[in-house]
């Protein structure tokens, strides 16, 4: 019975990993394709093999049909000089299980994007990482490349579960010992509880020369709050039980949803560092090509 039980565990592993390796390729795909087609309707989208010119730069680099373009001076950059390292964070905490008996769990839909942003960069050669908080812990996997390291990601996905209460701000404090210099992070969670200190954190990793991204992702109902009856609410990180009438307290929780949100895009701005609010609803390959092509269009017009 002991061995019969660890097969069934292991093959249970073994499919969660091929499932999600198979979804973030579907969508990895997706978005190359939303890109492929946007740069055909005539959007001006330059991603990192070239930067403008500046004073002391070889004028052979110059990238003279970029010029003839747009009349301004490019030079192109070849692969080491644009190479990154990039570490994907999921957020575990029990928060993340909403929707019980869902389509899909804001914990699911941030594995897809972190899954398929990871296929991504290692297929352009970059070096990525990833990290799963959950229980005050940080599961965490050293950033390499290579497509093996893709199973890998997957694996390590693949077999986190959300559960628990977890102090974000101070996990995210804890990861910033562990990054290379000059790293990307991409920290995909719900944002949910105010009562983290995540702002000192976001300091700590931008001091040390860290981009950041945060990927907010919501269920459609915690945006719109669409319930208007006597209702059972459930925390799912140990906050117990309580019967509230949802039409009373809808008006309170918008608004406060709204002020915790303009909160920490505040912060963003301070920072310079990206937000963007993702719905479970959404098509995952939608929402990150347009997310892309977004702040590819940013950085254009800052050239």
């Amino acid at each position: 019975m002991f061995w019969r039980g660890r097969r069934e565990e292991a093959l249970d592993v073994i499919s969660k990993v091929r499932g999600l390796e198979l979804r973030a390729r579907e969508v990895a795909e997706g978005v190359l394709i939303g890109i492929h087609r946007s740069r055909h309707r005539g959007t001006s989208i330059e991603f990192a093999e070239h930067k403008s010119y500046s004073p002391g730069d070889e004028i052979r680099l110059i990238d003279w049909l970029l010029f003839a373009r747009t009349d301004r001076f490019f030079i192109k950059q070849f692969e080491d000089e644009t190479r990154i390292c990039a570490y994907l964070i999921v957020d575990a905490s029990g928060s993340m299980a909403y929707p019980e008996g869902g389509e899909i769990t804001k914990f699911e839909y941030a594995r897809l994007i972190a899954s398929a942003l990871g296929f991504l960069l290692l297929r352009q050669g970059d070096e990525v990482g990833a990290g799963i908080i959950s229980k005050d812990e940080l599961g965490f996997l050293p950033a390499r490349s290579g497509e093996r390291h893709f199973l890998a990601l997957i694996e390590l996905l693949a077999k986190a579960e959300p559960e628990g209460r977890v102090e974000l701000g101070e996990i995210i404090f804890q990861l910033s010992s562990r990054l290379k210099r000059r790293s990307l992070v991409i920290i995909l969670s719900d944002f949910l509880d105010p009562g983290f200190k995540i702002e000192k954190s976001l300091k700590l990793i931008r001091s040390r020369g860290a981009e950041l991204i945060l990927f907010q992702v919501l269920d459609r109902c915690e945006l719109t709050f669409p319930f208007s009856q006597l209702i059972w609410f459930e925390g799912f990180e140990e906050e117990g039980r309580l019967l509230l009438d949802a039409q009373k307290i809808r008006r309170e929780y918008l608004k406060r949803l709204k002020q915790w949100q303009n909160s920490l895009k505040r912060t963003c701005q301070e920072l310079g560092v990206d937000f963007q609010v993702f719905p479970t609803d959404t098509s995952a390959s939608q929402a990150l090509s347009e997310y892309l092509l977004q702040r590819s269009r940013i950085r254009w017009r800052r050239g």
